[in-house]
This record gives C-alpha cells, sequence and structure tokens, in this order.
C-alpha cells in the first residue's frame, strides 16, 4: 500500500478517471458522430450522389449527341458529293456544248475556206482558159509571120 501523500500524487499524475466521467464521453462521442453523420455527411453524400448521377447524364446526352453529330457530318457528306456530281455534271455539259460550238465555228470556217478555194481555182481556170485563148491567137499569129518568112509569097 502506498502512503496517503503518493496516492494523491498517483491519481494525480493518472491519464484517465476511470469513474463515470468515461462513459460521458464515450456518450459524447456517439452524439457529435451519429449529430455529424445526420446533418453533414449525410447531406453531403446525398449532394455528391446527385450531382454524380447529374454528370453521368450529361455525358450520356453527348454521346447521343455525337451520334446525332455523325449523322449531320454524314448528312453534309452526301450534299457535298451531290454538288459535286451536279457541278461535275454542269462542267461536263458546259464542256460538250462549247466543243460543239467550236466544231460549227471550224465547219463554217472551213465551208468558207473552200468556197474561197474553190471561188480561187474558178478564177485561176478562168485564166488559164484566156491565157490559153490569148496564146492560140498569138501562136496563130507567129505562125502565119513565120510562115510568111519562110515562105515567099508569090504574087
Amino acid at each position: 500500500m502506498a502512503p496517503p501523500s503518493l496516492a494523491e500524487e498517483i491519481e494525480k499524475a493518472s491519464l484517465f478517471d476511470f469513474n463515470l466521467t468515461l462513459p460521458i464521453m464515450m456518450a459524447e462521442f456517439l452524439f457529435l458522430m451519429f449529430a455529424l453523420d445526420k446533418l453533414y455527411f449525410s447531406p453531403l453524400g446525398k449532394f455528391m450522389d446527385e450531382r454524380d448521377s447529374a454528370i453521368k447524364e450529361k455525358l450520356s446526352s453527348v454521346k447521343d449527341t455525337s451520334a446525332e453529330v455523325k449523322q449531320l457530318e454524314d448528312q453534309a457528306a452526301a450534299i457535298m458529293k451531290a454538288a459535286r456530281a451536279e457541278i461535275s455534271a454542269a462542267l461536263n455539259k458546259m464542256k460538250k456544248e462549247t466543243q460543239l460550238e467550236v466544231e460549227q465555228k471550224i465547219a463554217e470556217g472551213r465551208k468558207k475556206v473552200e468556197a474561197e478555194l474553190q471561188e480561187a481555182l474558178a478564177s485561176l481556170e478562168n485564166q488559164k482558159e484566156e491565157t490559153i485563148k490569148s496564146l492560140d491567137s498569138q501562136i496563130a499569129a507567129l505562125s502565119d509571120e513565120i510562115v510568111k518568112k519562110v515562105l515567099p509569097v508569090s504574087n
């Protein structure tokens, strides 16, 4: 047994008093834990769950819109393809029309050139005939002179 003065010192030095204080402290701790759970952690957990579900909902709507975007891109590509085909057809049509016009102008030019050539050939043919006629008359005159000079004329 310790002397009474030492017992008082040991009692002062003890960390916990295992009397009614421990159950009271445990009750306070449990009450604080229960109160924090009901007043702070439950609403915070509920808020976090709602936020998580909202984020998941937004993500799913984004995935849905990505399908819509893909569909719109496909439509745009189809429209561009149709426009390119239409432009190509119009260009081919214009090219054929232009080619026909060029061929018509070339044919008209050829006809003009052929007509002028025919006229020139006819003119040359006429000149040739006139030249032959004038040469024939000159040949006849020259042959008469030669005959007169070569054969004496008897009078």
